[in-house]
């Protein structure tokens, strides 16, 4: 009896594992995007029918499978953090499934348990100085633009919540078929939700549309500048200086890089983060460089480099204006931890056998807007793109496009760039807003307000991409409420809880 419970609980973890990593491939780099829709049965199962204690630990592996090999590239820079981040990642799979065992048990109410739930966490994931929004549900249905859409009502969590009580009203079907009844109807409701969250896109999605033909407002002419230059943008680098040559080099070749995009008639030309290879405000090398390719061919640039100031170094991008002249600056407020800055370092010895900064890059002070001619541009350096929030801010303080720069050059060829890329979608969406991506290795592109690619360069090639866009396209709901839906999923799941446990407790004293 014991070896098969023991074989029982072993294919139980097993099933989970397997669950956590089919849901991976629903994301870059092997984008099966439908399998989001059904990978997600397997574990729910185990989680509606099995013991407490097998729930807690095959969520928990279901999360450490899924988060592991969707961010399998973080192992680039220790197994440590690579296997930390997907554990911590994974309590989000243990609370949803706890969330639903403890708010209806066996009932069909579980399925929507299940769904506002995992919404409500998948939220919680990306709050915070330490959040990570990476890997929510929603990103996998990018390919699928109808359902994208929805971004543009309640942002991302809105679509994982559709995805997710889909899956969850199958399990349910399968777990009271075990259980010896049927329950076919959530599957209805579920069913009859996707179809009208698809039309509900659809409806968007035309009348963005619309408002695009009928916008008289005359296009501006974006270039990127991609100089994919990997030669010392390794790990191994990441706190050697460069040397004149390099610099030199570098600044070569995005001033030529520039000259090809004004050839195609950009008059705003986007260098990626990093691309300054020095400090704009004080190397006389740099400076002239850099305002002379807007100088010679009469543009605005948008650049990405380090700045210094007050014996604080921020990562940076800087407006410079056709008259060579840096007009404004804007300084990298959500940064990486353990990555531009190291949180508690004199108490973490361990990291000395890692890579990670010798010195911290500063915070700045505020989101801003950035004015590059006919445009106000909403600056987002790399890891900010993946917070909604920051996109919203810079949309509301009157940005009229955003423009993520950012140097993915230190994921090699992974599925990290194609990953990122694919959330950079959300804001185009949400914002109702053009997105010019800028990266330095790749993939750059621009995004019109529906989330459609308008034009790209793939990753590790070297030319520009341009293409025409327009201020402020569309209004949406999301950009004027914000997380409303996630925040009340949040407050929904802990009252439901908190509702439910005192019932049961009412029930076991009635019972005394």
């Amino acid at each position: 009896m014991t070896a098969v419970r023991t074989m029982r609980t072993a294919a139980h973890l097993a099933i989970c594992v397997a669950s956590g990593v089919v849901l991976a491939l629903a994301y870059p780099r092997f984008d099966l995007w439908p399998l989001a829709w059904v990978a997600l049965v397997p574990w729910l199962v185990v989680a509606f029918t099995a013991s407490w204690p097998i729930l807690v630990v095959g969520s928990w592996l279901a999360g450490f499978a899924f988060f592991a090999a969707l961010m399998y590239w973080v192992a680039i820079f220790g197994y440590l953090p690579w296997a930390l981040l997907a554990l911590i990642q994974g309590l989000a799979f243990v609370l949803t499934a706890a969330a639903a065992r403890v708010i209806a048990p066996r009932s069909a109410w579980r399925v929507l348990a299940v769904g506002v739930a995992w919404a409500a966490f998948e939220f919680a994931r990306g709050a915070g100085e330490f959040g990570v929004p990476w890997g929510q549900v929603g990103h996998s249905q990018a390919p699928f633009l109808r359902l994208a859409q929805l971004a543009a009502f309640g942002g991302v969590p809105l679509i994982s919540f559709v995805v997710v009580t889909v899956n969850a009203a199958a399990a349910h079907a399968i777990a009271a078929r075990r259980e010896g009844s049927l329950a076919y109807q959530p599957m209805m409701y579920a069913g009859a939700l996707a179809a009208t969250a698809v039309a509900l896109g659809g409806v968007h999605a035309a009348g963005v549309q619309r408002a695009l033909r009928a916008d008289r407002q005359p296009s501006v002419r974006v270039g990127i500048a991609q100089a994919s230059i990997k030669s010392w943008l390794t790990v191994e680098q990441l706190n050697v200086p460069l040397t004149l040559d390099q610099q030199r080099a570098e600044l070569s070749a995005y001033q030529e890089l520039t000259r090809d995009a004004t050839a195609q008639g950009a008059e705003l030309v986007i260098w990626p983060e990093s691309a300054v290879p020095g400090y704009l405000d004080y190397e006389g090398l740099v400076r002239e460089r850099v305002t002379s390719a807007a100088r010679a061919h009469g543009i605005w640039m948008l650049v990405g480099g380090p700045a210094y100031e007050d014996g604080r170094g921020f990562n940076s991008a800087y407006a410079v204006s056709p008259r060579a002249r840096v007009t404004g600056r804007y300084d990298k407020v959500h940064l990486v931890p353990f990555g531009e800055y190291v949180p508690w370092r004199k108490w973490l010895p361990l990291l000395r056998h890692y890579r990670v900064r010798d010195t911290d890059i500063t915070r700045g002070v505020e989101h801003r807007v950035l004015r590059v001619g006919r445009l106000a541009v909403g600056p987002m350096i790399c890891f900010e793109s993946v917070f909604p929030h920051i996109a919203r801010q810079e949309a509301n303080r009157g940005a009229q496009t955003l423009c993520i720069i950012t140097n993915d050059a230190w994921f090699l060829r992974t599925a990290a760039a194609a990953q990122h890329l694919q959330i950079g979608r959300f804001r185009a969406i949400e914002e109702g807003l053009y997105v010019a991506r800028g990266a330095a290795t790749g993939i750059s592109c621009f995004f019109d307000p529906l989330g459609r690619v308008m034009s790209s360069l793939g990753l590790m090639e070297r030319g520009v991409v341009v293409a025409d866009i327009k201020p402020r396209a569309a209004d949406t709901l999301y950009r004027r409420l914000g997380p409303v839906f996630s925040m009340s999923c949040a407050i929904g799941v802990l009252a439901w809880a908190a509702a439910a446990l005192v019932r049961r407790r009412s029930r076991r004293t009635s019972r005394r």
